[in-house]
């Protein structure tokens, strides 16, 4: 583990450890699953809950061309156990080439133990696919766990620590990347009623190329209590560019009982 990586895991016990406690309420990932900004979590869906998110996220500007990606997401519990999701995106390249693509997305998570939040650690495993993000195909397996209030009356911080593997194909001789990562993060609610909450994820390499850099976001979001609205905000490095960027996601859940 390099010296980047510990520093960055030390930094988010460190802010957790300062906010005050609250419950999660996760938004969709990059590719559409639910979870942290760019890595799922072993949440899924309320029953009978359809969550709908638009994202955009900025990948920065390697080489001069600005690389962007924009997408439309839906996340759907269909069983006890199982979430389904998927959308449509798009990754756009500065000067065009074949990157530049619209595409879908589809995956699916398993949930095996059942939901028992605050007392219990949920374990989850799920695939997915990517077309417009570097036709990236991905495992994953995750735990998510309710680590406890601070304060009377608040309800737990969650963590979330993962294994995932990645595939990117890049085109060409020698363009596919497949790559094995670890990821941590956190939802840590600021306000009492966890209206408010800091978002922030770390995760090793996911390129097998020379430069890559480590992936992570960090933000805030805010999600009234009660209602199906939310917005999140912040800056993150998904791991396709060694550049860094602001991403926004906003989203609504739908009740279909």
């Amino acid at each position: 583990m390099n010296k980047s990586f510990k520093a960055a895991i030390a930094a988010a016990v460190a802010v957790g450890s300062l906010a005050c406690a609250q419950g999660a309420r996760a938004d969709l990932t990059v590719s559409g699953a639910v979870g942290l900004p760019l890595n799922p979590t072993a949440q899924i869906p309320n029953e009978g809950g359809v969550r709908l998110q638009a994202n955009y996220y900025d990948h920065g500007n390697p080489g001069g061309g600005d690389v962007k990606g924009y997408g439309l997401y839906g996340a759907a519990r269909v069983s006890d156990n199982i979430e389904i999701n998927g959308g449509i995106d798009k990754l756009s390249v500065g000067g065009g080439g074949p990157l530049d693509r619209t595409g879908g997305a589809i995956g699916a998570k398993y949930l095996i133990t059942r939901e028992s939040d605050p007392a219990g650690v949920r374990f989850a495993v799920g695939a997915g696919y990517d077309h417009a993000l570097v036709k990236n195909a991905h495992v994953y397996a995750v735990a998510t766990k309710s680590l406890g209030a601070l304060t009377a009356g608040r309800v737990p911080i969650t963590g979330s620590l993962g294994l995932r593997y990645d595939r990117f194909d890049f085109g060409g001789p020698g363009g596919d990347s497949k790559k094995l990562s670890v990821y941590a993060g956190g939802e840590v609610p600021v306000t009492k009623t966890g209206d408010f909450q800091i978002v922030g994820e770390i995760q090793s390499k996911n390129l097998d190329f020379a430069g890559a850099k480590i992936p992570y976001s960090i933000g805030g979001r805010y999600r009234p209590q009660g209602q199906p609205f939310g917005l999140s905000l912040g800056w993150a490095r998904q791991g396709i560019t060694a550049d860094s960027g602001f991403f926004v996601q906003v989203g609504y859940t739908f009740n279909t009982k």
